[in-house]
């Protein structure tokens, strides 16, 4: 079951981004919309954040989790006014080898040179194959400033690369009682309440009808995605989970050209790239 979370976080976190392109706010100015559908579907936990309240660990440990992560979507919401979705993604990764890291070096996640070498090896795979699709030109005029976007969605990669270890050390500790249920009540609060001020602040509190479904609707697939990454976190861990839900960079570009933000002419590398990073997200899987 733990490959099919993490399959299931794939696609819908390979989704989340997209209704950003059909709204009026952007960048930043979106994120107050997402964070009202956020806090709307948070009535669905309440119960959860009952625990988490008489748990003041867990609860410190999420929300700072949230925080994190929310930092890291304002810095990608950002990189997406410059770049395209694909070539974000690709730089949105760092946070693979990041968790890797976390997973075989802080929770013992992997032991033995096979484990190792399979790591390291498709690890090396997911970042060739998400460099060819980030070497893809962008269809005239479908990008901004290169290398803001390229830093600002590092930066996000970066932040995504450690927002999740307060919560995966707090899980090791509780012997199942921190649920995956409680983490995401707690992080959609950390994370939705910091991405209301600053992006209401930011858009000066001018939100359309429009964009706040389409906020909804951005919450609910990250929520999805969220609460399945979870899930494959607890059977699979860190080192195996994340790159296969960060192999999502293959939907992102599907997603690229179907907003011709990569020109149809180049799908062979587009397709090339994908099946290294699929090859290497294989090997990760293979290296338990």
């Amino acid at each position: 079951m733990g490959y099919l979370y993490a399959f299931a976080a794939f696609a819908f976190i390979g989704s989340y981004m997209v209704p950003t392109r059909f709204a009026k706010a952007r960048g930043s100015s979106f994120l107050p919309c997402m964070a009202l559908g956020m806090l709307g579907l948070e009535v669905f936990f309440l119960e959860e954040l009952k625990a988490l309240w008489e748990n003041p660990s867990w609860l410190a440990a999420s929300l700072l989790t949230g925080l994190l992560w929310a930092v890291g979507q304002t810095l990608a919401n950002d990189s997406l006014e410059e770049i395209s979705l694909a070539k974000a993604s690709v730089f949105f990764n760092v946070n693979s080898f990041i968790n890797i890291g976390m997973g075989v070096l802080l929770f013992q996640e992997a032991s033995g040179w096979k484990a190792y070498t399979l790591l390291l090896v498709g690890g090396t795979l997911l970042f060739l194959g998400a460099r060819t699709v980030a070497g893809v030109t962008a269809s005239p005029s479908r990008e901004g400033n290169l290398r803001k976007g390229i830093v600002l969605s590092l930066l996000a990669g970066v932040l995504w690369g450690v927002y999740f270890a307060p919560v995966q050390a707090a899980q090791g500790g509780s012997a199942g009682a921190f649920t995956p249920l409680m983490a995401l009540a707690g992080m959609v609060l950390g994370g939705a309440v910091p991405l209301f001020l600053f992006g209401f602040w930011k858009s000066h509190g001018r939100m359309t009808a429009k964009d706040v479904g389409l906020g909804l609707l951005t919450a609910g697939l990250w929520m999805g995605g969220t609460l399945f990454f979870l899930k494959a976190n607890l059977a699979l861990g860190l080192s195996r989970a994340v790159p296969i839900v960060n192999s999502n960079v293959l939907m992102y570009a599907g997603w690229s050209l179907f907003f011709k933000e990569l020109p149809l002419g180049q799908w062979r590398r587009v397709l090339g790239g994908a099946l290294t990073v699929a090859a290497g997200v294989a090997l990760m899987a293979l290296s338990r």
